[in-house]
């Protein structure tokens, strides 16, 4: 063989090898796994039952339903299992709600309400903190959500993601209107 002929073959060589580079270098960032979004988009407090006696007995029962915003930008489907929802006052669990696992769709997203019934009665060891959570006007309540999963990229690759969100609540009193809501969201790959 001549040697034209060599340098046109490792030439096409080098240059079919950058072509294949290139295009698996751009499908990576289009196919690049982004954070799934779980958020508390709104909460309201429904259904308030409160009963105030001395000394020191409050019994207050509301349902508070929390909007959660799921949303994958993912251009492949999120599949994710159970959503766990937790509520506490003062770092005692007074409240969770489970969501069943589903599978959001490529750049899609769902509103889903979420009721969660709570009894802070009958959680709360010391009431003491309810009654003076009641007397200075506000209750402050944490809202905490895990949803684990995983997408599959090209019907191969399966990536796992964790998205958490943790909220911060603060609730009128009596009125039991939501005043002030500061979230923060966390995601894992």
């Amino acid at each position: 063989m001549s040697k034209r002929r060599i340098c046109c073959i490792v030439s096409g060589i080098i240059f079919v090898l950058f072509v294949i580079f290139m295009t698996a270098l751009i499908l990576a960032q289009v196919f690049k796994p982004k954070h799934p979004i779980l958020q508390t988009v709104s909460s309201t407090v429904d259904g308030i039952s409160t009963n105030i006696s001395l000394p020191y007995e409050v019994q207050l029962n509301f349902t508070l339903t929390l909007e959660m915003l799921l949303k994958n930008p993912n251009v492949a489907d999120f599949e994710y299992k159970t959503v766990e929802n937790l509520v506490y006052y003062r770092d005692t669990l007074v409240g969770n709600l489970t969501l069943p696992s589903s599978t959001l769709p490529a750049k899609g997203s769902v509103l889903l309400p979420c009721p969660l019934f709570l009894q802070l009665d009958k959680f709360v060891a010391n009431l003491g903190d309810i009654v003076q959570d009641v007397l200075h006007g506000k209750i402050v309540m944490e809202t905490r959500a895990k949803m684990p999963g995983k997408i599959t990229l090209l019907g191969i690759f399966k990536i796992p993601l964790d998205s958490i969100s943790h909220c911060n609540l603060v609730l009128g009193f009596p009125s039991m209107v939501v005043e002030d809501q500061v979230c923060d969201l966390k995601t894992k790959l």
